[in-house]
């Protein structure tokens, strides 16, 4: 290698798989299937080499959430190939988050309740994609100039608003805005970092910027890459010379490209035509990259350097909170995952969940429920009761519909029970039930992988779910902090990284428990938890690498005879 540049390299490939009539990932309803195809869906990768010699690589899939099956399966394809060159820590893997590509893809049960089940034809498309790509990233590096900027969209670029301004302006030092200045409430910047041949050719970009692509509404029926597929088609033409463009998520948590105010003319995209919405957004972030990359044809390259990366798991069903993130409060803790009433209604915004009737008798029996409980716990008192009062004030003031680590629903661990006829996923989690696909718990992960990646002065936390603009906000300031010993100029918080939990909101906007409190599992200190892992985690990275020893939890995995179970098609 050229002592005096990086070196890079870039690959994308499309994901192709059979089928339709199955259900796409991120709305959660039955109707929501395939029948047909927008646009082609594709996964990207980049390859970095520093001084040092060691690669790192970031790729992302046009996909609604990774899961850690997927990585896995991707890490010992790539490894019979290339021994020793793709290592779980260097790798940063990541969902684009589109809302409209096909889901069966996880072996967590409850991601596949509206598909219905795992599809493998779903799997082995994305996973060959991906390795596709990150083996043409690897074979075409070549030097490099490396540059990293960033830019704020123009205030009157209607790219993206809070959907969740109530629970936004809880936040204490946050300036509060009224449901018209929604644009305003969120992180307005792009991050981008370039990468261009010594005499100047692109490579490519990777940004950063967080909104929800749910231009695409759940009444589609299309596979679409939306906003930020559009945005990187847009970039890729406008680059040329075969560049690879990566449009990735920051702070989306609580985002949309949706506007929420009357007065903004249009309640659900700019336009009456999804595709039309979709394609106008993504223009938008093609435009603020277009205008980073102009700024930083003058500006200096970051100086080759050294890559580093670390990786751990953590187990978030029983975190203990650090004082100083609680507000001095001792013993705060999370609990095993729950989702909350608010997550099954779904997002106003972007697009409702279960029907308002099974909504309203959710809430019913999930009162009912708690009363039970709590009643039974006092009864028999001790260890039992210490248990019960714990998970409801952890998970306080979240009404709880589904636990998922106990398989409980509404108290119910027999789905047999359920009224099947209500909705057609209470009739699926009452089939999977009668035959043994959900026997092996957790129907969701509990334990995460937590990351940082360091690229010279710049470093990335990959994040494994969805963080709202104020949590991400901290998290980033966080890892600031620790990090600047080490000459980290630059902190990106890249989400939807390796795994997917839910979402990631402060303590002030989960007690609101809107759609993002409601999904926020681990209840009201989660963020805090989060906060608490990354700080153990960066200070191990602080560390020479000789010297880390972070702790590590095996990640929860299932038998193949549960996996068979969960299997539709072959």
């Amino acid at each position: 290698m050229e002592a005096d540049h990086w070196q890079a390299g870039a690959g994308k490939r499309e994901i192709v798989f059979e089928g339709e009539g199955f259900g796409m990932m991120g709305y959660g309803r039955a109707e929501h299937v395939i029948r047909a195809r927008s646009t082609p869906l594709y996964s990207r990768a980049f390859c970095f080499i520093g001084r040092d010699g060691a690669p790192l690589f970031f790729a992302q899939a046009e996909i609604c959430m990774v899961f850690p099956e997927l990585k896995r399966a991707l890490l010992e394809r790539l490894g019979a190939s290339y021994p020793g060159v793709f290592r779980d820590e260097r790798l940063l893997l990541c969902s684009q988050h589109t809302h409209s590509a096909p889901g069966g893809y996880s072996h967590f049960p409850f991601y596949n309740i509206s598909i219905p089940g795992f599809r493998p034809q779903v799997f082995e498309g994305i996973v060959a994609s991906l390795a596709g790509a990150l083996e043409d990233a690897w074979l075409r590096r070549q030097p490099a100039l490396l540059k990293f900027g960033h830019g704020d969209f123009p205030d009157d670029a209607d790219v993206a608003f809070n959907r969740s301004i109530v629970a936004y302006n809880r936040n204490p030092g946050v300036a509060a805005q009224a449901a018209r200045d929604a644009h305003r409430a969120i992180e307005r910047t792009m991050w981008l970092l370039s990468a261009q041949t010594p005499d100047g050719r692109p490579i490519g970009q990777i940004n950063w910027f967080g909104v929800h692509p749910t231009s695409i509404s759940n009444k589609n029926r299309f596979v679409s890459y939306d906003n930020k597929g559009y945005a990187a088609d847009y970039l890729e033409a406008e680059l040329g010379h075969g560049a690879i463009a990566i449009f990735a998520q920051q702070f989306a948590g609580d985002v949309s490209p949706n506007a929420q105010s009357p007065d903004k003319g249009w309640p659900h995209g700019r336009y009456a035509d999804d595709v039309e919405s979709a394609q106008f957004n993504g223009r938008l972030q093609c435009e603020q990259a277009q205008r980073i990359l102009a700024e930083l044809q003058t500006a200096a390259p970051l100086a080759p350097g050294t890559t580093d990366a670390l990786l751990a798991r953590r187990d978030f069903a029983d975190v203990e909170v650090d004082a100083d993130f609680a507000g001095g409060v001792r013993g705060e803790r999370t609990s095993a995952p729950c989702h909350g009433l608010a997550f099954f209604a779904g997002s106003p915004v972007d697009g409702p969940g279960a029907p308002a009737p099974v909504v309203a008798l959710l809430g019913q029996f999930a009162r009912l429920a708690r009363w039970r409980e709590l009643r039974a716990a006092r009864q028999a008192g001790g260890a039992a009761l210490a248990a019960v009062e714990a998970k409801y004030r952890a998970q306080a003031p979240k009404l709880i519909v589904a636990e998922t680590a106990l398989g409980k629903v509404v108290g119910i661990t027999r789905l047999r029970r359920l009224p099947g006829f209500l909705d057609k996923m209470v009739a699926e989690l009452r089939r999977q039930e009668e035959s043994g696909a959900l026997d092996e718990k957790p129907w969701v992960p509990s334990v995460l992988p937590l990351q940082v990646w360091r690229l010279g002065p710049l470093a990335l936390i990959g994040f494994p779910g969805e963080i709202t603009t104020e949590a991400g906000r901290q998290l980033r300031a966080l890892g600031r902090e620790l990090l600047a010993p080490l000459g980290v100029t630059d902190v990106v918080v890249s989400s939807y990284a390796n795994s997917y939990f839910g979402y990631c909101t402060t303590w002030h906007e989960y007690q609101a428990q809107q759609y993002e409190g409601g999904h926020t599992t681990f209840g009201s200190r989660t963020h805090d938890a989060f906060r608490t892992e990354y700080r153990r985690l960066l200070r191990e990275f602080a560390r020479a690498p000789a010297e880390r020893r972070p702790a590590d939890t095996p990640e929860q995995t299932f038998s193949a005879a549960t996996l068979a179970l969960r299997t539709v098609g072959s």
